[in-house]
């Protein structure tokens, strides 16, 4: 078509209309002449550059943002959950560590050879590794050494250093950390480079001489007291206290009480004076009857019945263990005997006692329960 027309047009006037079509290939058209052929790669080029995305284009930031949210979240899965089992853990160590303490101070004081053998085959020291050591750490049991870790201490000085040289105090540490190779896991901390994490724990327990009790039995007796004056017979040495001795401070002549001139003494115990009162190293495994007291006199097993704290009767309170503490300085009212059978309660409950266990006995040799239902080492 168009060469008809460049036929038909006048000399110049298709060179300018063939420019015309040239302009029109910009916008689509195609054209068979050079000319053509340059305006069809201008038209290419033009197509290319509206595919390139602009440097103001928002194309691919949503993956920036999940990727940065991401790495927030493990940060805070980090801290939560791992933190936590850290956490988790150091409670259950200190467990562990609190439990093999308080098995070994169990152990020196209830145990026969516990308070004396001191080495680590010693009572007290495996029952400290073995119930440490069955206190488990998320599922495993801790690192516990018994030669380094498990051990006598007399610091601090003033709980634990005793009189005789030994210490009352026992120490446990438990581990599960890196340097025992039992580290705890790490689940979200390996993404920012925390691959294990560790705690350990440390407990001292310390035996001592207990000052009340939530069994005592409702009868007082007297305590020892140091007996100048006998006059019962048959007569002890001076200042020799036996069971057939009574209190003496006075004297009767007629219906007139004297003081004595040396009359009999007590003195009564402190923090670190037995005064003359009964002591373990004395008098464990004394034989001693018990006798109801009566006011014109006090004698050695001379009972007066007291009330206990709480709503139980008399004789259940001798049967049976009271549950409220009593301790050093509590004052307790004594018995109503109008209303109570003392002495009926007191054989029948002490009876009730000795049947529980009947075949326990005294062995004097070794100042010890033999054939008892009990356990060896039970408070």
């Amino acid at each position: 078509m168009r060469s008809r027309h460049c036929r038909q047009c006048p000399a110049g006037s298709c060179r300018q209309r063939t420019s015309w079509g040239a302009r029109q290939v910009r916008v689509g058209t195609s054209v068979e002449n050079a000319d053509g052929a340059i305006n069809a790669e201008l038209s290419v080029k033009q197509e290319t550059d509206m595919n390139r995305p602009k440097r103001s284009s928002e194309r691919g930031a949503i993956l920036l943002h999940v990727a940065i949210a991401m790495l927030a979240l493990i940060a805070v899965n980090t801290f939560v959950v791992d933190y936590g089992v850290m956490w988790v853990g150091r409670r259950q160590a200190q467990n562990a560590a609190d439990a093999g303490a308080l098995a070994g101070a169990v152990a020196m004081a209830f145990d026969p050879e516990g308070w004396t053998d001191r080495s680590e085959t010693g009572p007290a020291r495996l029952a400290a590794l073995q119930v440490a050591r069955s206190n488990a750490i998320w599922g495993e049991p801790p690192d516990v050494n018994i030669a380094t870790d498990v051990f006598f201490t007399d610091q601090p000085a003033a709980q634990c250093r005793d009189t005789d040289g030994n210490a009352r105090c026992i120490r446990v540490n438990v581990y599960r950390n890196q340097e025992r190779g039992n580290s705890l896991p790490a689940l979200f901390g390996v993404a920012v480079g925390l691959t294990e994490q560790g705690v350990r724990a440390t407990a001292t327990a310390r035996v001592a001489v207990a000052d009340g009790t939530d069994c005592i039995k409702p009868v007082a007796i007297p305590d020892k007291w140091r007996d100048v004056n006998d006059t019962t017979a048959p007569t002890a040495p001076a200042e020799t206290w036996t069971q057939d001795d009574t209190f003496e401070t006075h004297a009767q002549t007629g219906n007139n009480w004297f003081p004595l001139a040396n009359p009999d003494a007590y003195v009564a115990p402190s923090e670190t004076d037995p005064g003359t009162g009964f002591t373990v190293a004395a008098d464990l495994g004394m034989w001693l009857v018990l006798s109801k007291h009566t006011p014109a006199s006090v004698g050695a097993g001379a009972y007066t019945p007291v009330q206990l704290p709480g709503d139980r009767g008399f004789r259940d309170n001798i049967k049976e263990c009271n549950g409220i503490a009593v301790v050093i300085g509590d004052t307790l009212p004594t018995e109503d005997e109008s209303t109570t059978d003392i002495g009926d309660s007191v054989h029948k409950g002490f009876k009730h006692l000795i049947d529980l266990d009947p075949h326990a006995e005294w062995d004097p040799s070794t100042n010890s329960v033999v054939n008892s239902c009990a356990q060896d080492a039970t408070p």
